[in-house]
């Protein structure tokens, strides 16, 4: 019984001591990514992979090309990747390259707000210029914000039933394809989303200031 109780002891250790690694890991991303967005923009980041020869880049070549550490390139890199904008490569170094999920598309002149984040106006121009149907790539190109605040965003959105996430999953249950749609009665009647766009507004600003994505 005692062997058990030790055993039980050592296992809660083991699990509790690798959570909290995971969310040491996952905080001190977030504080990179949003720390080196000044240096080079999520958006800036798509056009260099789009521009490289072969559409490749790995984190020791983003690292060589900008003021990035290594540890800064893979953050971004990987943070692209998970959300399903980059796809992966590997080498028989154990070298990950990273390309883009689909072909780079530059967005229109959308004349959007000059807010740091997505305001409800600026949600329905989107969605429309892209027929109801905008990927994760879309809304960085078109906004130029950062990942971070577009997927905190679209989660508050979502949480509103305002949007819906879709995504398509590979065999090894990695995201492959992702985009949000925008639900009725906000896609047949969008003056319905309209009326609560200044409360809307004033809910995310303060999501985000807390959330210290932005200042």
């Amino acid at each position: 019984m005692e062997k058990d109780m030790i055993t039980l002891t050592v296992i809660a250790t083991i699990v509790l001591l690798a959570l909290t690694f995971l969310i040491v890991a996952i905080v001190k991303q977030r504080e990179t990514n949003r720390l080196t967005q000044r240096m080079l923009g999520d958006r800036d980041l798509l056009r260099m992979i789009d521009t490289e020869p072969d559409q490749l880049l790995s984190p020791h070549q983003l690292r060589d090309k900008t003021d990035l550490t290594l540890t800064e390139a893979r953050a971004r890199l990987t943070s692209l990747h998970s959300f399903g904008v980059l796809r992966v490569n590997g080498n028989r170094r154990g070298r990950h390259f990273f390309g883009l999920n689909r072909g780079l598309v530059e967005a229109p002149d959308l004349n959007l707000s000059p807010e740091p984040f997505l305001t409800v106006e600026d949600l329905l121009n989107i969605f429309a210029t892209y027929d109801y149907r905008v990927t994760p790539q879309e809304l960085i190109m078109s906004t130029g914000l950062p990942l971070a605040i577009i997927k905190r965003e679209m989660k508050y959105f979502e949480n509103q039933k305002i949007v819906q996430r879709l995504q398509r999953m590979d065999a090894n249950g990695m995201t492959v394809h992702r985009f949000y749609v925008l639900q009725d009665p906000y896609r047949s009647d969008p003056d319905r989303f309209r009326v609560q766009a200044d409360k809307l507004d004033l809910e995310m600003r303060e999501i985000l200031l807390n959330d210290n994505l932005i200042v």
